[in-house]
């Protein structure tokens, strides 16, 4: 692949990352964090999204390719990382490895999610609602969400800031902090609201 190409190629990866992935991403974390507010309110949510028009269309097109291409060039990226974090303690060099950590986690999980996801009315008597809480009150299923959506909300955060720095938005140690810290913020309300809703399952 041309040095030209992989350069184009790797910005479309990264814009990816952000749009539309990552919005996918921020409205199904306020999605399910409608949990806390009740069954009556996440059913509300969820019923207006699986009664949009086209939803297959928009299912495939905004969500599964970009996916597929965002996850499979990322694995090329990590096949092919160098990571120095045992030689060199440097920050950057410590957030590159902990994103190519955090995307094979995620992988897993999306996969995982989506199958038991497409399984739960096969098992399970329940709404759906309730269905995830029966999922959920097994411990280890409950600590795979839990790894899997930390995971997730670390690598689209981190990937933020990586986006900022990669595409000239912020240039400079000092304007590369403070994004950073911003993002990291984001990460903790993410988290926070992953959480919520996780528990609120199990209630």
């Amino acid at each position: 692949m041309g040095t030209n190409n992989h350069f184009a190629i790797r910005k479309v990866h990264s814009l990816l990352g952000i749009i539309p992935i990552g919005f996918f991403f921020l409205e199904h974390t306020i999605t399910n964090s409608m949990a806390i507010l009740g069954e009556d309110m996440w059913m509300a949510f969820v019923s207006f999204l699986h009664n949009l028009p086209f939803k297959i269309f928009l299912e495939v097109g905004l969500i599964f390719l970009p996916i597929a291409f965002h996850a499979l060039y990322g694995l090329w990226i990590v096949y092919g990382a160098k990571n120095n974090t045992l030689r060199y303690s440097y920050f950057k060099n410590w957030m590159f490895y902990l994103q190519r950590i955090t995307a094979i986690i995620t992988l897993v999980f999306i996969i995982w999610h989506v199958w038991t996801l497409k399984t739960a009315n096969l098992y399970y008597s329940q709404s759906y609602f309730q269905a995830m809480g029966e999922m959920l009150s097994n411990p280890l299923v409950f600590a795979a969400y839990l790894i899997g959506f930390l995971a997730a909300a670390f690598h689209f955060t981190n990937g933020i800031w990586s986006f900022l720095v990669a595409w000239g938005v912020t240039v400079g140690p000092k304007a590369q902090k403070v994004s950073f810290a911003l993002c990291m913020g984001f990460f903790a309300l993410l988290s926070a609201a992953g959480i919520g809703s996780l528990i609120s399952f199990l209630q």
